[in-house]
């Protein structure tokens, strides 16, 4: 009788079925017989869509790169980011003005002489060419964001001070431009430029400004009497999505295309102090200017605080947005996937003693998404208690007070400097927290140090006593830590911070501006 199972078919059959499937389903089969484990391992493509994953990266364009090629790439850059083994390092000047930004692999800085000076970093693994441009500006600018994938300059306008100091409401005016010529981007509306009109009462606002594909948001605070406001526009037709006005609106990033994450620390219905975030779904909000609470689609707690204790600062940082594209021109092998992100919830508080303290909580992405995808579809909100998505899905760690240099995290890492036994910073410490190579090192039996001594998994639970918090907090997220003492002749620097891209460190010397980038 003929053979009919699927061990018969021919080998370039199955090779075909292998490249339709997903990496779960390729892991499957994988399991089913040697045969189809040989044939796998036999795959450059199989392999390749596995380390992918596990590494939380996306194929990128077709090139003259196959497959193997790519995998083996993967791998190298994967072993020199586990070593923070950098392939090169480059001295780099910080210009004399006050702002800067990183995103996208580019950085940027701006000069007195009316100039926003952009630098594409480069990729010794992913090939990318470094390269710099600057582009003259026709505004005073008082804040700025890109998106080089885009070719898409954000600039908020200064507004000019009231000769009445009890004017209540001023316009703020953000221009859409092209990152590389600074002309208006094509396609922003007409004009390019998003108006809003901000209740400031003499004070000089600041802002935050993020963009996720079509989307730009934007916080709006004045330091007094004003409320903040945060608003998504969709930049390409200038349509207002939402508007929140409200005391409770701390701080904001990207969940999703779909969800925005807000930060809070105070219930001004309750007058509950508390850290919370709260997830508004795009979709369905309305564009008229409303409370926080007035619409949410869910919530989830933080460990509740000592009575005693005054929370005063909340932030949210999470790099790249979940919509990022690499630039297109760079025709990178393959970039970090989209759901591949960790947020930093930063809380800063007063103890009862009168000492400022801030705490990190780490979370991927999945860890919010997860919960949010569980909930039934209703109208009414959904409040998730700590207990039920705080312990196993996220890692609180005590931090040293806040830098300005705050660009430190990108996909699943995060990146700092600490001290082994000198006064100032000598050592470049990174955590990784993609939970996919953490369960795969735990089927290795990685769970201690790296022989070299550079690497560490850790699975262990780790506790905050109970004294700023009401009880004591236990938080289990899995992570790897890489430390590497720093070369004399970058500690011969003040070293103050370190910022993180794609395929970059960048050592930060603020008071003698300068910059040591470490490229991969």
């Amino acid at each position: 009788m003929e053979d009919l199972t699927l061990t018969s078919l021919p080998l370039e059959l199955i090779l075909e079925i292998y490249s339709a499937l997903d990496w779960k389903t390729l892991l499957v089969c994988r399991q089913v017989c040697s045969l189809f484990r040989s044939i796998m391992e036999s795959s450059g493509r199989a392999r390749y869509d596995i380390e992918l994953a596990v590494s939380g990266m996306m194929d990128g364009p077709p090139s003259s790169l196959t497959a193997s090629d790519r995998l083996a790439l993967l791998k190298e850059r994967n072993a020199a980011w586990e070593a923070l083994e950098w392939k090169a390092s480059n001295d780099l000047s910080m210009q004399q003005g006050h702002l800067w930004e990183l995103y996208g692999g580019v950085f940027a800085q701006s000069s007195p002489s009316n100039l926003l000076h952009f630098r594409q970093l480069p990729s010794e693994y992913r090939n990318i060419k470094e390269k710099s441009w600057h582009v003259a500006l026709d505004v005073h600018v008082r804040d700025f964001t890109m998106d080089p994938a885009q070719d898409l300059l954000v600039l908020v306008e200064q507004p000019t001070l009231f000769p009445n100091a009890n004017e209540i409401e001023r316009q703020i005016r953000i221009h859409l431009r092209s990152l590389t010529t600074g002309d208006n981007h094509r396609l922003a509306p007409k004009p390019a430029t998003l108006v809003h009109d901000f209740d400031v009462r003499g004070a000089r606002p600041t802002y935050t400004l993020q963009v996720c594909g079509n989307l730009l948001g934007v916080y709006f605070m004045s330091h007094g009497p004003p409320t903040p406001e945060l608003t998504v526009w969709n930049w390409t037709t200038g349509e207002v999505i939402l508007t929140r006005f409200s005391p409770e609106v701390m701080t904001f990033a990207f969940l999703s295309s779909r969800f925005l994450l807000v930060g809070s620390i105070v219930d001004i219905e309750t007058d509950n102090t508390g850290p919370r975030l709260y997830v508004l779904d795009m979709t369905q909000s309305s564009s008229e200017k409303i409370l926080l609470t007035a619409d949410y689609f869910c919530s989830f707690a933080w460990p509740q605080f000592d009575a005693w204790t005054n929370p005063v600062g909340f932030s949210i940082r999470s790099d790249p947005s979940p919509a990022w594209q690499p630039n297109p021109e760079a025709r990178v092998p393959f970039s970090i996937a989209h759901r591949h992100r960790l947020f930093i919830i930063t809380s800063c508080v007063i103890t009862s003693e009168g000492h400022e303290s801030s705490h990190d909580l780490f979370v991927p992405a999945d860890t919010l998404l997860s919960h949010i995808e569980a909930l039934p579809t209703a109208t009414v909100p959904h409040d998730i208690t700590w207990d039920e998505w705080g312990p196993t899905g996220t890692r609180l760690m005590q931090t040293p007070s806040s830098s300005p240099w705050v660009c430190n995290v990108f996909g699943t890492k995060f990146a700092t400097l600490a001290s082994r036994t000198r006064l100032y910073p000598d050592t470049l410490e990174v955590r990784d927290f993609n939970q996919l190579a953490m369960k795969r090192a735990a089927e290795s039996c990685k769970n201690l140090a790296s022989e070299d001594g550079i690497a560490q998994y850790v699975y262990d639970s780790s506790v905050i006593k109970a004294g700023e918090f009401l009880y004591d907090v236990r938080t289990s997220l899995p992570y790897r830590v890489t430390r590497r003492s720093l070369p004399h002749s970058f500690t011969q620097h003040f070293l103050t911070a370190v910022m993180c891209s794609e395929d970059n460190l960048i050592l930060v010397d603020s008071n003698h501006r300068h910059l040591q980038v470490l490229t991969f």
